[in-house]
């Protein structure tokens, strides 16, 4: 009976010790793909297409820029060329005076691209579809405080026109400022519950008393942005989103892939979208 306590004292002495080792882990590279990222509008300014090169995930580098491509756009009986700026920066801008056509389907090509270095140049495209978007009647603002917050509602007057599925994303600025300028802060909405309905003042954002960045005062002044957007850009940011989110439970593997339109195995998404703005001066406080 003793041998055999002893025994166990062995292998819990053991097995106390084997907690401590360190493992060597070999994580493997994964292959080269081009990023894409594009957005054509109806602005008339200096449109971009952005091509960089994947990087591993653990790697935690900036992912590098891809200098020399050949990158067109072409619609209707037109192409245009996208000239990089500055060079080695991997960003390809459009004339100043370009604008996008609403209703209208725009093709990208991306061409003299080695992304695997074997010597031999790589051809990618997509396409886009450019949805027209109602006229924003007006914006209004309405101050709010209750227990979890205290800030201003940006509240929007539309049309949603009927009989079709229209899919929308709003940005807003304060004071020249865009507050929503990354794909995990843009708002996106289906017109489900509103088809072929007037708005009458539907809450789309809030601006945060709490947050330096949205603290609105009475004088500033808040631009409204709203995006007439396709449905698979709306899913490519629904999934955007969801990944750049705290994952659960705690010790989830890392992100994975999301939806892209761009062919030849690349990455990321191409997108045209229609913008109509309207702005607000915000008004004094209400009184409580």
């Amino acid at each position: 009976m003793q041998f055999r306590a002893s025994i166990i004292l062995v292998l819990i002495v053991l097995l106390f010790f084997s907690c401590t080792e360190k493992i060597q882990i070999e994580l493997d590279s994964s292959s080269s793909r081009l990023v894409v990222y594009g957005e054509l509008t109806t602005d008339t300014c200096s449109h971009f297409i952005n091509l960089k090169k994947s990087a591993d995930y653990y790697l935690n580098e900036p992912a590098e820029g891809i200098s020399g491509a050949i990158v067109e756009i072409s619609y209707n009986d037109t192409s245009l060329v996208f000239h990089e700026n500055p060079i080695g920066s991997g960003n390809y801008y459009s004339p100043d005076d370009f604008y996008g056509i609403p209703e209208t389907t725009y093709s990208l090509s991306i061409s003299d691209v080695d992304i695997n270095l074997d010597g031999e140049s790589e051809e990618y495209s997509s396409s886009s579809y450019l949805p027209a978007v109602n006229s924003l009647d007006s914006i209004d603002l309405k101050h709010t405080t209750v227990h979890f917050f205290s800030g201003w509602e940006i509240m929007v007057y539309t049309w949603d026109p009927a009989g079709v599925n229209n899919f929308y994303s709003f940005k807003a600025w304060l004071n020249g400022n865009l507050l929503t300028d990354t794909l995990s802060e843009y708002t996106v909405q289906t017109d489900d519950f509103f088809d072929g309905s007037y708005t009458n003042g539907i809450t789309t954002q809030f601006l945060d008393d709490t947050n330096g960045t949205e603290m609105a005062l009475p004088g500033d002044t808040v631009e409204f942005e709203i995006n007439g957007i396709t449905e698979e850009y709306y899913n490519f940011i629904i999934q955007a989103q969801t990944e750049t989110f705290m994952s659960a439970p705690l010790f989830s593997g890392p992100p994975a892939n999301i939806i892209t339109n761009i062919s030849n195995g690349a990455l990321g998404f191409f997108t045209a979208y229609s913008i109509d703005r309207a702005i607000k001066i915000v008004p004094d406080y209400p009184e409580e």
